[in-house]
């Protein structure tokens, strides 16, 4: 973005979009909080029956998980799939015979899942807002889109959402040009998008690399709203008051 610091002003360049994309992990979500009680319930259900250490249990699957995500969910599978592959993986790393688990596992995490599932704070207020201004929403997250679909769903969000867009549909990744691909695909201009997310190089560089307006959800930092290639909002109420103030 060709532009003077000084003479940068979020709140006019906001109130120009149409165009509002969101990630949905961490972003809009408490994802990781939510899947690490999952899988939490996972490993205390594997001790319960076979007497296996949760610590150990625990430092597996953070294994697997490093080797099973490196690709960002592009190669057209199920959460299902995804999970049973991650599951069966770890049982067989600590001897056990799978076959009369995996179904029951499957069903623990998904149930516990559902019940940790919480909204970042503001979030559902911000895609109010949005709404009420008639700006567009987007959501371009990488994941199975099953489970992206049902999460959105859970979390009562799907009425304040016009495109869900997931890596594992696309078959791209966010840093291999999925920001590209959608702007192609529903024809938009990016100078017409603001993107938002928790993640400095998936998220931020990579929309930026495509001429997107990208700004970091990060909850540990003070917002920084001056600077158009490193801007970042502390909360989703910070970004509502601009918006709301720029009407």
């Amino acid at each position: 973005m060709d532009m003077i610091e000084s003479e940068f002003d979020l709140r006019s360049a906001l109130s120009s979009k149409v165009w509002f994309a969101f990630d949905l992990d961490d972003t809009l979500h408490e994802f990781r909080k939510a899947s690490g009680q999952a899988s939490l319930s996972v490993f205390q259900a594997i001790s319960a029956k076979y007497g296996e250490d949760l610590d150990e249990l625990r430092s597996t699957y953070q294994d697997i998980l490093k080797v099973s995500t490196a690709h960002a969910f592009t190669d057209g599978r199920t959460s299902t799939e995804y999970r049973r592959e991650r599951f069966t993986l770890l049982l067989q790393a600590h001897g056990i015979d799978e076959s009369e688990d995996i179904h029951y596992l499957l069903e623990i995490y998904q149930t516990s899942l559902r019940s940790h599932l919480t909204l970042k704070a503001g979030a559902l207020q911000l895609l109010q807002t949005l709404r009420q201004l008639h700006k567009k929403v987007m959501i371009i997250t990488e994941g199975p889109a099953d489970a992206q679909e049902w999460t959105v769903r859970e979390l009562s969000l799907w009425p304040y959402v016009d495109v869900l867009v997931t890596t594992n549909e696309a078959g791209k990744s966010k840093v291999d040009g999925l920001f590209g691909a959608v702007l192609n695909k529903y024809s938009i201009c990016p100078e017409d998008m603001a993107c938002f997310g928790d993640n400095e190089v998936r998220d931020v560089q990579a929309a930026q690399k495509e001429g997107i307006l990208a700004i970091l959800y990060d909850q540990k930092q003070k917002s920084q709203l001056t600077s158009p290639g490193n801007l970042k909002i502390v909360s989703w109420h910070t970004l509502r008051s601009i918006l709301q103030d720029a009407k």
